[in-house]
C-alpha cells in the first residue's frame, strides 16, 4: 500500500519543481543560508501541491486510465487505492502545501494557492479546451518560478517568465504529441488530445524549442543578468541547454512506448550526462 500510494504522487515528476532554484542561483543568494533553507521549502511545498492535483487528475481519470495501454496499471485506475482513500490523500496533501507556504510568506502562500485553484479548474474543465490545456500547465510552471521569487524575496525577471512558459509549453506539447502516437497504435486516448493532429502538434512542439533556447539566449545575454550575476560568460551555458533540446527533441520523435518526457530524463543515460554537463558549467561559471 505504501509503495502504491507513493507511485500515485508521482514523486519522479517533482523534478519538474526545479525551477523554483532558478531565482535563487540567479539571484546569487545561494550564498545565504536562509535562502537556501526557503527555497527548499519551497519545493517542498510545490511537491505536496502537484501530488495533490496528481492524485485529484487521477480520480477525475479514473475510467478513461482504465482502458489506456499505460495508465491501466495506476493505482486507482487498476483498483489499488479506492477513490475515497484517494481523496482523502487528496485533502491532506492540499492541506500540507498551504501549511508550510505559510511559513514562507504571503507573497508565496499566494502562489501556492493560485496554483491549486488553476490546476483543480484544469482537472474539471480546462484540460478539455485545446491550447488552454498547454497554456494552464505553463501558468503552472511560471506560479512555481514565482514561489521561488517569493521564498527568497527576489524580483522576478520578466526573461526568465517567457524562458519558463515557451519551455513548458515545448515539453507539454512534446506530451500531447507522444500521447497523440499512441492513438494511432493503441486506438486509445482522452478527447482532447484526438482534437490535435499530428502535422500541428510537430510545429507546436518546433516553436516552442526554438522559442526555449532563443528566450534562454536572450535572458544570458542579458545586461541585467550579467550585473547581477557578475557572470559575463553566461552564454557559454546556450551551448549544452541547446544540445538538452535536441536530445529531447530526438527522443520525442523516435520513442514510440512513452507518452511523457519528463520520463526520458530518468531513463536516457545521455540526457542524464548533458544535465550534469549544463548544471556544472552554469555553476562554474557563476562561481568564477
Amino acid at each position: 500500500m505504501v509503495k502504491s500510494i507513493l507511485k500515485l504522487l508521482k514523486i519522479k515528476h517533482h523534478i519538474k519543481n526545479i525551477v523554483i532554484f532558478i531565482p535563487l542561483i540567479f539571484s546569487l543568494k545561494f550564498y545565504d543560508l536562509n535562502s537556501d533553507i526557503a527555497a527548499i521549502i519551497a519545493f517542498v511545498v510545490f511537491s505536496f501541491a502537484a501530488s495533490a492535483i496528481y492524485v485529484l487528475n487521477d480520480i477525475i481519470d479514473i475510467e478513461n486510465d482504465r482502458v489506456h495501454p499505460i495508465k491501466k496499471n495506476r493505482p486507482i485506475a487498476s483498483g489499488i487505492i479506492s477513490k475515497a482513500l484517494a481523496w482523502k490523500i487528496f485533502i491532506v496533501l492540499v492541506f500540507i502545501s498551504l501549511l508550510l507556504s505559510l511559513t514562507l510568506n504571503f507573497y508565496a502562500a499566494l502562489t501556492v494557492v493560485c496554483y491549486l485553484i488553476l490546476n483543480i479548474w484544469y482537472s474539471l474543465q480546462l484540460k478539455f479546451i485545446p491550447i488552454i490545456d498547454v497554456v494552464c500547465i505553463a501558468l503552472g510552471f511560471i506560479l512555481r518560478v514565482l514561489c521561488g521569487c517569493a521564498a527568497i524575496l527576489a524580483v522576478p525577471s520578466p526573461l526568465v517568465i517567457l524562458l519558463t512558459f515557451f519551455t513548458s509549453m515545448f515539453f507539454t506539447f512534446s506530451k500531447r504529441k507522444l500521447e497523440y502516437q499512441m492513438i494511432n497504435e493503441k486506438g486509445i486516448c482522452r478527447k482532447s488530445i484526438t482534437q490535435y493532429n499530428e502535422p500541428l502538434l510537430n510545429q507546436y512542439v518546433s516553436v516552442n524549442a526554438i522559442l526555449s533556447i532563443a528566450f534562454y539566449f536572450t535572458y544570458m545575454l542579458d545586461q541585467t543578468t550579467i550585473n547581477k550575476t557578475g557572470a559575463p560568460f553566461l552564454y557559454i551555458t546556450v551551448i549544452p541547454f541547446s544540445i538538452i533540446i535536441f536530445r529531447l527533441l530526438f527522443k520525442i520523435y523516435t520513442c514510440t512506448n512513452n507518452d511523457d518526457p519528463a520520463d526520458f530524463i530518468y531513463k536516457d543515460k545521455t540526457l542524464g550526462y548533458l544535465f550534469l554537463i549544463y548544471f556544472i558549467t552554469l555553476l562554474g561559471v557563476i562561481l568564477l
